[in-house]
């Protein structure tokens, strides 16, 4: 792709010679980026269920990221498009996927240990004193 600006009589406004190069190098990022995942969706049965996720999660918010920047650029507003609600529902999606991966990396309950450390822990005042359950204790009235 033909990436030279021609810019004529706008070429001496400073300001927008420089917006224009950082979309320029902005989307010259972009489609190197994508130049690298779009072969994977050949192979895209062979990946696992995750990397599926992240590769459709991925490409559908890059995609609508680049129609907004396209819709933009025409001068038309992308907040009154669906466009908007697209970029919405992915940004959920994002956002439930990220929860997901990190419920399994939470550390997991041993029940069984657990439960040995409670009732080893619990304090019984007949053990630590000494003397049987469910015995009387007699008070010797002459010692003092």
């Amino acid at each position: 792709m033909d990436w030279e600006l021609k810019y004529g009589e706008l070429s001496k406004d400073k300001e927008f010679v420089s917006n224009c190069e950082s979309l320029k190098e902005g989307l010259q990022e972009v489609q190197q980026v994508l130049d690298q995942l779009l072969p994977l969706k050949e192979q895209y049965d062979k990946l696992t269920l995750p990397a599926q996720i992240e590769l459709d999660l991925f490409l559908a918010f890059s995609m609508n990221c680049l129609q907004w920047i396209n819709m933009r650029i025409e001068g038309v507003d992308p907040t009154k498009h669906p466009i908007k609600d697209d970029l919405q529902r992915i940004k959920v999606v994002m956002k439930k996927w990220q929860e997901i991966k990190d419920r399994d990396k939470r550390p997991t309950v041993d029940v069984e240990a657990a439960k040995r450390f409670i009732k080893s822990g619990l304090y019984d005042p007949y053990r630590a004193t000494g003397q049987p359950k469910n015995k009387k204790i007699r008070f010797d009235e002459n010692a003092e």
